[in-house]
């Protein structure tokens, strides 16, 4: 069934003295429910600009907005009511159709980018996490020249990181290369404190699941390997982690040590080209 959906965007003085006004959310309308408040601004949107907003501060203020709402039973007197108190911009409602739940959320989220969310940071998407490990391994891929900027760069043979397993999104291959078959690096950077060594180990089945999901996808030829950073105090505490590795079907390389590789790019890297 569609459903008619009205809103009003909700604005907040944050600052009185300054007349600093912002959109922080909606007022939602629609015949089968009770009018309700959506708040959508975060609250370090709010403290950029008055930094002694906090949550009861801010729940304190849509309480506000909620008293009025149920005071009201039809949207265009409520709009009125939120236009005397400074809460809104009576003439400006908007109005949308919904289907399902899943058609709502997607009008609520365009809503959001539209009159609330700060562009220049929310529609950013999210920076990718890597360790120092991984970034000086791009660095080297890049001085080579071999590195792809895309998943669909490594039918290219070029070497693509962060590459998700297929069918298992969630999980990814550090770095993946394919020159006749498929090349899957996972690295473990080990420059932590003694007592995050189980947290590693922990990675480095997560990765070995990760190689070995890709693998059944890639073919039985697919070629394992580990770099792993290890400082000298760890080795002994990292030991096991490398035996669990080798028997999951890895190669092992260490990442200190030049020959080990120099072994390993001879073996992800495309021929023709020179280690640095």
């Amino acid at each position: 069934m569609i459903t008619t959906y009205h809103y009003v965007v909700l604005r907040l003085a944050v600052e009185k003295i300054r007349g600093e006004v912002i959109n922080v959310g909606i007022a939602l309308f629609n015949e089968q429910q009770q009018p309700q408040s959506i708040i959508m601004a975060t609250l370090n949107k709010l403290r950029a600009i008055d930094a002694t907003w906090d949550n009861a501060r801010l729940n304190a203020w849509r309480t506000n907005i909620d008293v009025i709402l149920k005071r009201y039973d039809d949207p265009r007197s409520a709009i009125d009511a939120l236009g005397r108190f400074g809460f809104c911009e009576p003439d400006a409602v908007g109005m949308f159709h919904a289907v399902t739940q899943d058609a709502l959320k997607q009008h609520l989220s365009t809503i959001k980018c539209t009159y609330v969310s700060n562009k220049s940071t929310e529609d950013k998407p999210p920076r990718e996490k890597r360790t120092r490990l991984q970034t000086l391994m791009r660095d080297q891929f890049k001085r080579m020249q071999v590195f792809g900027n895309e998943a669909g760069d490594v039918q290219n043979h070029l070497v693509v990181a962060n590459l998700p397993v297929p069918g298992y999104e969630e999980l990814k291959n550090d770095f993946v290369y394919k020159n006749g078959v498929y090349r899957l690096t996972q690295t473990i950077d080990y420059n932590v404190s003694a007592d995050s060594v189980q947290h590693k180990l922990m990675e480095a089945c997560l990765k070995s699941t990760a190689a070995e999901l890709a693998a059944n996808t890639y073919g039985p030829a697919t070629m394992r390997m580990a770099v792993l950073d290890i400082p000298d105090a760890l080795r002994d505490a990292t030991l096991y982690h490398i035996d669990m590795l080798e028997a999951k079907g890895f190669e092992v390389f260490h990442f200190g040590d030049a020959s080990s590789m120099n072994n390993y790019m001879q073996k992800v890297i495309p021929s023709g080209h020179s280690v640095p």
